[in-house]
Parts: C-alpha cells; structure tokens; sequence
C-alpha cells in the first residue's frame, strides 16, 4: 500500500495535474465516433476521417472498419484520435454504403461503436453504359476492390493493352511461421494445450482483368491454408477431415455492354429492414435499361460458404435467398436526386451451419416486399431516405427439430416494418466574419418494426419504435453536437407484458482553447479540449395486469444514468499531454431499490516525448474510484503504464511497455495487483518493386511477462498466477 500511495504523489506531481491522475475506465461504453462525411455525399477518391471521443484504453487493441462487410481497417491510418482512410489505394465504392466501426480488446472481443452510412457520387467513366450502372445505387460487391486496386498501379504484372483490348494478371503469395518456441505458467495446472508450437501457414491470390471490345471481365481467388489442423477454414464444420488449404473467397466479374454478372462471394440488397448487405456466394446480374432504370438479380446461398465444395453456392435449392430489385432513376443527369426501388425476396434456410454462424435451430422461411425512396437537392443540402417492407415469415414443422414430440406450430405471420431519415444543411460555410464560417446540420430518424416481424435478409429488432433528433454545427475549429432519441416496445399494448420506455441525451463540444477566446494566435500552451455530456433513462411505463410483477414492483425498471466527460491535449514542440476525468453516475429508482446507486469516476493523464524522428517515450498514469451507495463499498484501482519505441533503421525497430495495476477497496477486505511487460523486436525488408521480381518480409520476435495476485480475506481467497511466452513469427511474401 505504501508503494502504490508513493507511484501516485509521484507521477502526480510529474504530470502537474494536483492529485491522483487516472485513466478511463476498463470499458468501450463511452467510445464514440463522429465522421467527416456527416450525411453529405463524397467523392470516389475523397480521404474520409473518423475521430474518435478519446484514445484507447489499455483493453483496447485496436479500432476496426468494415465497409460493405469488407475489412477496411489496413486502409486506415491512426493519428492520435483520428483515423483517415487512404482512397488512393481502394477508392470509395459508388452508391450506398454501411460503414460499421468497431473496438477489438486484448481478449479479442468485438463491440460495434457507430454504423453509419456512406454516400458515394459516381466519378467520370468512360462509356454510357458504365454511367448508367453506377447511377444505380448499388456499391460493388466485397471482392470487387481488389480491381480498383490493380488499377492504381498497372506496373506490377505483364500487361498488354491496344485500343480495343488488354489482359493483366497479378498473383500473389505470402508464406508465414508462426511460432512460440518457450512458455511457462503458475500454477501448472493453467498451462495451455499448445504451450509451444510452430505453424506454417499460406495466403495466396490470383486477380487477373481483361477486356476484349465489349467485353470485359476480372477474377480473384483466394487460398488460404495452415499446418495446424484446427485453424483450417472448414475445421468447424469438418473437424480433423477439413483441408489444411482451401479456397477462402473468389468472385468472377463479366460484363458485356450493359449487362453485368457477379459470380462467387459478394454482397447484395439496399433494403435496409429486407435484405441488406446479405453477404454469400452465389450469382448476380445486373441490367441498366432504357435511361431511368436499372434491374438487378441475385439468388445466393443462405449461408457463408469457404471451400471447393457447392462452388457456386447454389446446390441446395432449399437453402438459397432469391432477391431482385427495380430501381428507377428520374433524374439520370443527377444520381440520387430522386431514386425510387423496389425489391423483392424469398429466403428459405435450413438448419446447416456456415463459416461463420452457428446451427440455424429450426427450418425458416421468409417472403416480402420493400420500397425505397431517395431524395437530394441539386446542393445536395438536403437528404431524404425512406422504406417501407411487408414481410411474410414462416417457420415449418421440423422433425429433427421435434423428435417425434407434438410442439405448439409457429403461426404464419405477415408484418410491416417501415423507417425514415432526413437532414438538411441549415448552414454551409456561411461567413460569420472575415475568418470565421458557420456550419450547421439539423437531422430526424424515425424507425417502426411491427412485433414478431422478421426478415431472413436484414436484421431489424422487432416490436419497437425509435425516434431521433440531432443537430451537428461548426464555427471554424469549435464543433458541438446535440441529439435525442426515445424508444419503446410493446406497440400492440399487450396488458400483461411490460411495456420499456427509454430517452437519451447527448451534448458534445470539442474546440481548441485559442478559438474559444477569439485569439487569432494559438499558443503552445492552449490545449484542445472537449466536454461531452451523455443522459439516459430507462423505465417501466406501467405495473402489467396478471404479468407476475404486482406481486413484486422492485422488478419494474427505473434506471437514470450520466456520464460527463472532459478531455483535453497539449502538443508543446517535443512533448504531447492528455488529460480527461470521466464521471458516471448510475441512479437506480426502482421501487425499495431506491439507494443501489453506483458512482465512478475516471482520471487519466499521458505525457509522451519525442527525443528525435526514431526514439519516442510515453507515460500513462491512472486511478478510478468507484462507490456502491448502498453497501457503501468503495474501490479504488491505480495504474501506471510506461513504454518506449526505438526504431532503429527503417527496417529494424524494437518497443516495450510496461503496465502496473493496484487495485483494492477501501475497507482492506480485497486487494489485487496485475503487472503486465511485453517488449518486441521487429525487422522489415523488400526487394524489387516490379511484378514478378517483387518479395517483401517481415519478422518479429516478442516476450511477455504477466504477473497477477488477487487477496479476498472473507472469503479466504488468495490466488497467484504467472505467465511468461516467447513468440517469433515471420512472413514471406512474393510478387
């Protein structure tokens, strides 16, 4: 105790921040994401940003980015709080985009932060014909990037082009040794199966594009394999027979005049509560016709597919999602000026496990129909988006499912879904002075799902009603956002079923401390700062008639909670210094729960120092303290986190960091400490940067050391464990 009371006064005082300097809480539930983008349309080769409410914590490992249900994440470059995705490499995919952002912690746990949608406007193309498909809407499938990137740089494979045709071929091979050559752990009985190992794995591609007069076509194939049988892609579903290398994805792509087909693994459907980004292999064509419309087909396998086996995805007839949709474009010269759809399916799934889902537990069909409408000013100032779907769900009798019992049938039923979004651009650059322009958004989401409605294409929560409104405004560097929303269930106000109410509000500002001044001149000791605000409150409308919770009214909800946050950054020619203080405050109403009220508050604190463009120090320092008020038990958690990156050449680097974590109540009932270290060695190198003559690798070599000891003296509990790995790994890639 004596330790950990003297690392605080220290690096309290290191730090000038008065007293104890804590980092945010073990927890991504106050990570937010705001995007560059907003609700306006961007180009194809346009650098979009996303900027994150704080930096990660020490469980967090990285953010990841999937766009149309493709892995983004190398495409984006972290830069304190903001990450910025290069369109260089892959441009922006025309039309309509979900872009998903998620957290991934150490324990390699994935937590969705933002779903946001991307709107692309099409770019110059070089044939009618193009044109028209691109006006469609429709984002190219998941496999389809790798034909923007080949076009970026013509120089790596033999190429021969005329006026009329041309043919390019671009493999590629990475062979890799993944291994963990010592390992040690205590107590004994926590080793792990496979303390040491080495693996051999493989990743392999074959992308080729050619075009002949009308006709054109490009491919991709994707192999992957490993040495360890369990990491084989089809382990899960063939266990010790599955091949240790196997196809992963592949997509052929061929168009003649306007006709387009897809086959392999690609995403389908704008259809936001019928089919919606459904990714699988399968088949896909699409037809611009006239000068208004467009048709699109795709009849896809119900589950993800890897493996030669079913390669076309279509050998089950009784396990297929069958979708089109007709969309028309009124204004061609504008796309989606004014954009009317209408879409179709007809899904029926069997109980087959995919590569990436478990045992559908029951037979499922589903039939329905959607609009949708988009709307755009030519400023495209204003955005409308809106759908409406009637969905038909059938779940048949299955024996497998009933072993030969007589169970209750699911009725047949049919429901509607409908949802709404738009926003306008109150002000746009408007000058406020000489160097000062405003910018404001206002915004309304609505969104009704009738109850049990259900759709085999998209996922949309049943039986709910949401509401939002939202306003994102700018002055120069100061940006504020508020917003709102409420949601409830229970829409047939069924009596004996408890009906949720549930609002939110939001507030942020972030703006560096010059511009709140007015100073024209920024000095190096003004920070940027932010404060966000965040209110929720979650509660039983009413005590349910013959539910069962009469006889018990502390089982009715009543739950307010806040979370204010304060962050601020210096950048003082070598230096770089954080602070933020997180307060959250769980206030429980429930009847006879009225003082199970939880507190905690968060301070953290980071001082790094670059001695020079190859050697950088960094310090993080923390401590939180949380209250039950109704035990009165009170916790306190210290952390101390240094590390240090030395890169020595530009292909040989090494890191280390060291992270200290005391823990214990105030009572001295419990007490724990975990130490982690790791350090690593790293050493790249390429050779050639043409084609076939192209190899590039990469090794590193890391350690980790962790120590933890948990004390419970009621309950007698005194548990110490230890953990030391060496891993070495190295990857070879061609052309």
């Amino acid at each position: 105790m004596h330790s950990r009371h003297t690392t605080v006064i220290v690096f309290g005082l290191l730090l000038a921040l008065g007293s104890r300097v804590v980092i945010l809480a073990e927890s991504d539930a106050d990570l937010g994401v705001t995007a560059s983008f907003s609700q306006r349309v961007v180009a194809p080769d346009e650098s979009i940003a996303l900027s994150l409410s704080r930096p990660l914590n020490s469980s967090e490992m990285r953010v990841a980015v999937f766009l149309n249900n493709t892995d983004v994440s190398s495409l984006f470059e972290l830069t304190q709080r903001r990450l910025k995705y290069n369109a260089q490499i892959w441009p922006l995919p025309v039309g309509d985009s979900p872009l998903v952002v998620y957290v991934v912690t150490r324990d390699d746990q994935w937590r969705e932060l933002a779903r946001l949608s991307l709107r692309v406007r099409a770019a110059e193309v070089e044939s009618k014909s193009e044109m028209r498909f691109m006006k469609s809407g429709y984002t190219l499938p998941t496999r389809s990037a790798i034909f923007d990137e080949q076009k970026q740089d013509v120089s790596n494979a033999p190429t021969k082009t005329s006026q009329n045709h041309k043919f390019k071929f671009l493999p590629s091979l990475t062979l890799g040794l993944n291994s963990q050559p010592a390992q040690s752990t205590f107590p004994d009985s926590a080793r792990p199966q496979r303390a040491t190992f080495v693996d051999l794995t493989m990743q392999a591609s074959l992308k080729n594009e050619a075009a002949y007069g009308v006709f054109n076509s490009q491919s991709s194939f994707d192999f992957a394999g490993s040495s360890f049988q369990q990491e084989a892609l089809r382990f899960g579903t063939l266990g010790e027979a599955a091949p240790k290398v196997d196809l992963s994805s592949y997509l052929f792509q061929f168009q003649t005049g306007k006709i387009k087909y897809q086959l392999g693994h690609f995403s389908y459907g704008t259809q936001r509560q019928l089919i919606n980004s459904f990714s699988s292999r399968g088949l896909m064509i699409t037809v611009p016709f006239l000068k208004h419309f467009d048709f699109s087909a795709a009849v896809m396998n119900g589950t993800q597919l890897v493996g030669y086996h079913n390669f076309f995805g279509l050998d089950k007839t009784k396990h297929q999602m069958l979708s089109g949709t007709l969309g028309v474009e009124l204004f061609p010269k504008r796309p989606g000026g004014l954009r009317f759809e209408v879409g179709v399916l007809n899904a029926y799934f069997q109980p087959i496990s995919g590569v990436n889902r478990g045992v559908i537990t029951d037979t499922q069909r589903s039939r329905g129909l959607a609009f949708r409408l988009l709307a755009n000013d030519k400023s495209n100032r204003f955005h409308f988006e809106g759908g409406f779907t009637r969905s038909h769900f059938i779940s048949p009798n299955d024996p497998t499912l009933s072993q030969g019992l007589t169970l209750v049938t699911i009725p047949q039923l049919t429901r509607n879904a409908h949802f709404l979004e738009a926003s306008y651009e109150v002000l746009r650059n408007v000058s406020l002075s000489k160097t000062k322009k405003a910018n404001l958004r206002v915004a309304f989401k609505e969104e009704n799902v009738a109850p049990l409605f259900r759709s085999l294409g998209a996922f949309a929560q049943a039986d709910k009603v949401f509401y939002e409104v939202s306003a994102d405004g700018s002055i120069n560097e100061i940006t504020a956002r508020f917003g709102h929303n409420n949601f409830h269930d229970n829409l047939r106000n069924i009596p004996s079923i408890l009906r949720s109410l549930n609002n939110s509000t939001q507030f942020a500002l972030a703006s560096p401390v010059s511009a709140l001044l007015n100073r024209t001149k920024s000095s190096l000791w003004m920070p940027r700062v932010g404060y966000s605000f965040n209110r929720f409150h979650a509660f039983g409308a009413a005590i349910p008639v013959n539910g069962g919770f009469e006889q018990d009214p502390t089982t009715i909800p009543d739950l307010v909670g806040t979370v204010h946050t304060f962050s601020s950054d210096w950048l003082v020619k070598k230096f770089s210094i954080s602070y933020s203080f997180n307060h959250s405050l769980q206030d429980n109403r429930q009847v006879g729960r009225q003082f199970a009220d939880q507190s905690v508050s968060v301070n953290s604190g980071r001082v790094g120092y670059a001695l020079n463009n190859r050697v950088s120090l960094n310090v993080d320092l923390s401590n939180e303290k949380s209250t039950n008020r109704e035990t009165g038990r009170i916790d306190r958690s210290t952390r101390l986190g240094p590390g240090f990156n030395w890169q020595f050449t530009n292909h040989l680097g090494v890191a280390a960091n060291l992270s200290n974590t005391i823990a214990g109540d105030a009572a001295n009932t419990s007490q724990s400490r975990n130490t982690e270290f790791d350090s690593q060695l790293t050493y790249r190198f390429s050779r050639g940067n043409e084609g076939l003559k192209k190899v590039s690798a990469q090794f590193f070599l890391r350690y980790a050391n962790h120590y933890s000891h948990f004390l419970n003296r009621p309950f007698v509990v005194d548990t110490l464990g230890k953990n030391q790995t060496l891993t070495a790994n190295f990857s070879l890639t061609f052309f």
